[in-house]
């Protein structure tokens, strides 16, 4: 081997990682986790996310970068996650009462905090058809999470004794999202104000339902057991 192979060779055994990462080192390294935050900054900027762009700015090819965050829908899903998350635990935490007035206010607040943020008023303007896609996707990570937390806010006014729930907490918190999510960036999306009033009548109308219906059969299993008695004297 000449001289000249050898020192390419030599060159090229230290295009390590961490060579590399020397030779850069003014520059933050590149992680899955500083994508996100890259993305997220610019959708509350009110720009649209490019996974070329954010490649370039990041200093990874495109195919790291879906092999690290997966396809744009699932990006959107986390940024959209980590703002509707913490709105909603907020609401819980700020809402006063208990019971089915506190859970109906719970998510009256949450709506509106959502609806009423400006960059997400830009996002569904900007570009409804995609907005109304991924925002009423019912299967996305995002409405699943907020499906959790609601139904675990339901079990948790249960467990307090506020409320009785004749059916199972996740199916209630289902048709809630599913009545958030269908109603309102409907109507968003169309031009029309949100029918927050609709939406939280059908959770109150559920609550009230769920609770009259766990009354009624408690009071008929005290009706049996009372015409059982009368039987036996």
């Amino acid at each position: 081997m000449d001289n000249e192979a050898m020192e390419s060779k030599v060159e090229k055994s230290h295009e390590t990682p961490l060579a590399l990462a020397l030779a850069n080192s003014k520059r933050p390294q590149a992680t899955p986790l500083e994508v996100f935050k890259l993305a997220r900054r610019r959708w509350l900027e009110g720009k649209k996310i490019s996974f070329g762009q954010l490649a370039q700015e990041i200093g990874v090819s495109r195919g790291t970068l879906y092999r690290w965050v997966g396809k744009k829908d699932l990006l959107m899903d986390e940024i959209f996650w980590s703002l509707t998350g913490p709105a909603f635990e907020r609401a819980v935490r700020e809402t006063p009462g208990h019971g089915i007035d506190h859970i109906v206010n719970v998510h009256r607040s949450f709506m509106v905090s959502i609806l009423s943020f400006p960059p997400m008023q830009q996002f569904i303007r900007e570009d409804p058809s995609y907005a109304f896609r991924i925002l009423t996707n019912f299967a996305s990570g995002v409405s699943q999470r907020i499906i959790s937390l609601s139904a675990e806010h339901l079990r948790e006014q249960e467990r307090q004794g506020h409320i009785q729930l004749h059916s199972p907490a996740e199916k209630l918190a289902e048709i809630f999202i599913l009545a958030n999510q269908g109603i309102l960036y409907s109507d968003v999306i169309s031009g029309r104000s949100p029918a927050i009033d609709k939406a939280c009548a059908i959770i109150r109308l559920l609550l009230t339902s769920s609770e009259a219906i766990e009354q009624q059969a408690g009071s008929f299993k005290m009706e049996e057991a009372s015409d059982t008695g009368s039987l036996q004297t």
